[in-house]
């Protein structure tokens, strides 16, 4: 089967040392922030002309894909999952209605999207917030919250991937299980996408999902360039 793209549109954050940052919440042994340094010049007195940067940074920077074994230990990891899984169908569920703060339940994603998904699609959710507000002092009060209806809709209609454009940690009130709709997900075996940004660009019902983690073994997570082919 062969197809024309006509228009790629980048889905990710940029990742860059000076304005990029991540939220560091109590149990991490120490903080890794996104860092990139020159390890050798060009044209370095040994060792040629080449150029040559490193970064450290967590892989659950930017935009990434949260395997499993993020929320359940001992389940999958990002190298155990089929490559099929990241580049394919994908919708786009539009719940800027629900900010500031509301609940993203199977009622609104039925509204949102019922009549178009199928199984196996990758489901983003839109909310622009990325797009301005990424990590502002509000971001996460305002960010819509997944309900256990919205996993449970997700679970039933078989989705794969679901991607969120704001603070995918927000909490249904009343809940109290830490991050419960990421465990919720991974407990349904669909995988998370955090930190999308410009959906708005995707104007189309149904596109083409190319979201290829790092081949990293041993680990629960790994960034992606996140792209649209429409």
């Amino acid at each position: 089967m062969t197809f024309t793209v006509t228009n790629i549109i980048d889905l990710s954050l940029e990742l860059n040392s000076e304005s990029f940052s991540m939220r560091t919440p109590a149990g991490f042994k120490k903080d890794m922030q996104f860092n990139m340094e020159v390890l050798k010049e060009h044209d370095s007195a040994e060792g040629g002309a080449q150029i040559v940067r490193g970064v450290t940074m967590r892989l659950h920077a930017g935009t990434h894909i949260d395997a499993p074994e993020h929320n359940i230990k001992g389940a999958a990891q990002i190298a155990d999952i089929p490559l099929s899984t990241f580049i394919g169908d994908a919708v786009i569920c539009d719940l800027r209605h629900l900010v500031p703060g509301g609940a993203i339940t199977a009622e609104e994603l039925e509204k949102g999207v019922g009549l178009i998904i199928r199984r196996g699609d990758r489901l983003l959710l839109r909310t622009d917030l990325n797009d301005q507000q990424y990590m502002s002092k509000e971001w996460q009060k305002i960010s819509p919250h997944m309900t256990n209806s919205g996993t449970a809709w997700c679970a039933e209609k078989g989705v794969s991937v679901v991607g969120y454009d704001f603070f995918h940690g927000a909490v249904e009130p009343g809940v109290t299980r830490l991050m419960n709709n990421g465990i919720a997900l991974h407990e349904k075996g669909i995988l998370i996408m955090p930190y999308l940004k410009n959906l708005s660009a995707v104007n189309v019902p149904r596109f083409t999902l190319v979201c290829l983690p790092l081949r990293v073994i041993g680990a629960e997570a790994s960034p992606v360039r996140a792209v649209a082919l429409l």
